[in-house]
C-alpha cells in the first residue's frame, strides 16, 4: 500500500487531534454569553471541521515522537494550538485573496454575510468580523498551548516557537502580497522560492516539527535535522499546490481553478513561463494575469502558455529535486526510525498527490 507508515500514523493521531480540537472550540463557544459571539465561534468552529488533513497537528506530534518521546495526551493537547494558528491564518488569507469557498464551503466572511444578509450587513462588515474571528483563533491558539499540561520551563520555549513561527509566515505573507505589486517580469525565481520558504517550508513542516521539538527538550542536532528535510520539502510543498490551483480538479480541491491566476499570484508557475514567453505570449499573460473577471477561456489561454513554454515541466523537475534533498537528509538523521519513515512517505505523498 502507498505511503503505508504515513497512512497508519495519520489514522493513529488525526482522530484524536480532531475529538480534543472540536471539544476546545465547544467548550469556548458554551462559555460564551452573547449569541452574536457564539456565533461568530461556531462559525470558525464549521470551518475547522469542513475538511483539511490535519498536516500541521500531526507533524507536531510526529517531532515529538521523533525527539525519542512517547505519545500522549499532552501533545495531543498542545497540537492543536498549530492547528488553531492554521484557521486564523487562513481565515485572513482568505480576506486578503477575496476567495468565497475555502474546502468547498463559504469561508468564514462569506459565511458571516450570507447569514446576516436579512440584517444589511456588508462585506466590509463581515470581513472585519471574520478578521476579529480569525484573531480570536490566534489567542486560543496560544492558550490551547500554555494549557496542555507541560512543565512551565518548556510550556515558556513552545509558546515562544509559536509565535516566532507565525511571525515568520506573517512577513511571508507580506512578502507575498508585495509581490504581486510588482509587475510579472520585475519578479524573480529566487523571491518566489523565499516566500515559499517562508509561507509553506517554514510554516508547515519545519515549525510543527520543531514545535513537537521543543515540547520534547530535544537537543540541537534534532532541530537541525528536522530542519534539513523540512525547508525543501516545504518548498515543494508549495510547489506542488501552485500546481493544483491551476490544473487540479475544483471537485477536490473546494477551491476555484484558476484563482490564482485572477488573483495574480506570482507563482514559479508564472514567472518562468513570463521568463521565457514570445512577446505575443506576454501581453495575453499581461492582460489576464491579476484580473478577477478572466473568464474560464483566458485561463485556459495562461495554462496553455504555461505549458507551452516549459513552465509546468520546470517546477515539476525542481520538486523532484527537492524532495529527494530532503529525504536524503534523514539516512544519517538522529530521528527515530518510524517517523523517518513517515517523513519519507509524506514527502513522496506531496508531490503526487491532487488537492
Amino acid at each position: 500500500m502507498a505511503f503505508e507508515n504515513m497512512k497508519a500514523f495519520f489514522a493513529e493521531w488525526v482522530p484524536k487531534i480532531d475529538k480534543e480540537l472540536y471539544s476546545y472550540l465547544e467548550r469556548k463557544i458554551e462559555e460564551q454569553k452573547d449569541p452574536f459571539n457564539k456565533r461568530v465561534l461556531e462559525d470558525v468552529l464549521r470551518f475547522v471541521k469542513a475538511g483539511g488533513k490535519r498536516v500541521r497537528p500531526t507533524l507536531v506530534v510526529a517531532g515529538y515522537l521523533g525527539a525519542g518521546k512517547n505519545g500522549d495526551e499532552r501533545v495531543v493537547k498542545a497540537s492543536i494550538s498549530y492547528e488553531l494558528l492554521h484557521a486564523y491564518l487562513l481565515i485572513h488569507d482568505d480576506i486578503i485573496d477575496r476567495d468565497e469557498k475555502r474546502r468547498g464551503q463559504p469561508t468564514v466572511w462569506k459565511s458571516l454575510m450570507d447569514h446576516y444578509v436579512g440584517d444589511g450587513l456588508e462585506r466590509h462588515d463581515a470581513e472585519s468580523i471574520a478578521i476579529c474571528a480569525g484573531d480570536i483563533a490566534n489567542e486560543y491558539s496560544t492558550l490551547s498551548l500554555i494549557e496542555a499540561g507541560f512543565s512551565p520551563e518548556i510550556t515558556v520555549r513552545a509558546v515562544r516557537e509559536l509565535r516566532e513561527i507565525a511571525e515568520r509566515t506573517g512577513y511571508g505573507q507580506v512578502l507575498d502580497v508585495s509581490l504581486e505589486m510588482l509587475p510579472i517580469e520585475k519578479v524573480r525565481e529566487e523571491d518566489v522560492l523565499r516566500v515559499h520558504e517562508l509561507k509553506t517550508a517554514k510554516y508547515t513542516i519545519e515549525g510543527p516539527l520543531h514545535l513537537g521539538a521543543t515540547l520534547a527538550g530535544a537537543p540541537k542536532e534534532v532541530f537541525e535535522a528536522y530542519s534539513n528535510y523540512a525547508i525543501p520539502v516545504g518548498i515543494a510543498f508549495q510547489l506542488q499546490d501552485d500546481i493544483i490551483g491551476v490544473f487540479g480538479d475544483e471537485k477536490k480541491t473546494g477551491k476555484p481553478v484558476g484563482s490564482d491566476i485572477r488573483e495574480g499570484k506570482r507563482t514559479l508557475l508564472i514567472v518562468k513561463a513570463y521568463e521565457r514567453a514570445t512577446p505575443e505570449q506576454r501581453k495575453v499573460l499581461d492582460a489576464i494575469v491579476g484580473r478577477e473577471s478572466a473568464t474560464p477561456e483566458e485561463i485556459d489561454m495562461v495554462k496553455e502558455i504555461i505549458v507551452e513554454t516549459g513552465s509546468l515541466d520546470y517546477s515539476r523537475d525542481l520538486m523532484e529535486q527537492l524532495m529527494d534533498q530532503g529525504v536524503s537528509s534523514l539516512d544519517n538523521a538522529p530521528i527515530d526510525e518510524a517517523i523517518k519513515d513517515v517523513l519519507r512517505d509524506l514527502a513522496e505523498y506531496i508531490i503526487k498527490r491532487d488537492k
